[in-house]
């Protein structure tokens, strides 16, 4: 049982920290005016299942550390001002159900990685919100249903040559 500390940034320039358990499984930092967030410290919480950070200022957020959370069911980012998101290390998280985007600048997502993540139930976005995958994605059978629920509004790209 040790503790971490997650280092944010507000809109008034503040910096402050918050200090968790590395064996939470919940964190929520809604409501608390984060411009900037440094996730790092979460790669020690392995029993993570629920990361919410709704109702801040957050522009950009990285990931990656969440791909050492392979126990996260839901992450909650709505209400935001996420100009652009990589869902790149969410396709570690085998068991995440519930993806929450709603109320952001996001104007196009790279929805992909998340083809990866099979119990996807819940997927939240703005209808403005353009979604791309890869064309190559269409001919896997075993899809999240709710990706099946939006292919029809999904820009399928052919994937670049190396």
């Amino acid at each position: 049982m040790a503790d971490i500390f997650i280092r944010y940034e507000t809109t008034t320039g503040m910096e402050k920290t918050a200090k968790f358990d590395t064996d939470e499984t919940k964190i929520n930092l809604d409501l608390r005016d984060i411009s900037s967030i440094d996730l790092l410290p979460l790669v020690w919480c392995d029993k993570l299942e629920h990361l919410s950070l709704r109702n801040n200022r957050l522009t950009h957020i990285s990931l990656t550390p969440l791909s050492k959370c392979r126990n996260l069911t839901c992450l909650a980012l709505s209400n935001n001002k996420l100009e652009e998101i990589d869902f790149s290390p969410l396709t570690s998280c085998k068991k995440l159900e519930e993806l929450f985007l709603k109320g952001n600048n996001l104007t196009r997502v790279d929805i992909s990685p998340l083809f990866q993540c099979s119990n996807l139930q819940v997927f939240e976005i703005d209808e403005s919100v353009s979604m791309t995958a890869n064309m190559l994605l269409r001919t896997i059978g075993n899809w999240p249903s709710v990706l099946v629920q939006q292919y029809g509004k999904i820009l399928w790209k052919v994937p670049r040559r190396s």
